[in-house]
């Protein structure tokens, strides 16, 4: 079921939607509801920049970290040394399960300057039905990879991360798109901590 999920994910959860490219004036939210998105941001930017003390801050005692296809905890190192230097396509939080998450992925490819046409082009659709569609089934296996409650604090990362080198071979610079998916717990009036991060690969050839 999972696989499937992820597989479905790969093709149609970031689709691009009529509404994507209608814009609204920001609203000023209060430091409470701007905590779990700042959190989620920060460990993002941790992720990417290398900096493991930063990241590892931001788990809660005994969290966990796995893959996409495993099943036991891993050291936090491996998750970051495969996410440093990557180039961060979106992050998004939520509180429970999201409503829109395919619509939301879809606008940051839509909108990400680094990532080629045709890697854009697997993660586009413009069928208002699959939209829909791929809108429910991106939320469901987002809580469902988590273990999460309805009402969680919930977040999804998305990188454009380099793969990993043989060292001695040369060759071109290649990619993979990685989603980091997150659970969260408040431990103060403005402050989460991570207790759940899966991440890999949705598509086929990269479950590293």
């Amino acid at each position: 079921m999972i696989i499937r999920l992820l597989m479905f994910l790969a093709g149609v959860a970031a689709i691009a939607s009529p509404a994507l490219g209608q814009t609204t004036q920001p609203v000023a939210r209060p430091a409470a509801e701007r905590a779990w998105p700042l959190a989620i941001e920060k460990l993002a930017k941790s992720l990417v920049a290398g900096e493991l003390d930063d990241t590892q801050a931001m788990l809660a005692p005994h969290a966990s970290v796995r893959r996409f296809d495993g099943v036991q905890s891993e050291e936090l190192w491996r998750m970051a040394e495969r996410a440093v230097k990557s180039t961060i396509i979106g992050q998004h939080a939520y509180n429970g399960a999201p409503l829109v998450m395919a619509a939301d992925i879809a606008a940051d490819f839509k909108n990400a300057a680094a990532i080629p046409d045709q890697v854009k082009a697997q993660f586009t659709i413009d069928d208002e039905t699959e939209i829909k569609r791929a809108n429910t089934i991106a939320g469901q296996w987002l809580m469902e990879e988590l273990n999460a409650d309805d009402g969680a604090p919930v977040g999804v990362i998305v990188l454009w991360t380099p793969r990993p080198t043989v060292p001695g071979v040369k060759s071109a610079p290649s990619f993979d798109v990685i989603f980091v998916l997150c659970r969260g717990q408040r431990i103060a009036e403005n402050k989460y901590k991570m207790t759940s991060i899966v991440y890999g690969s949705p598509v086929a050839g990269d479950r590293r």
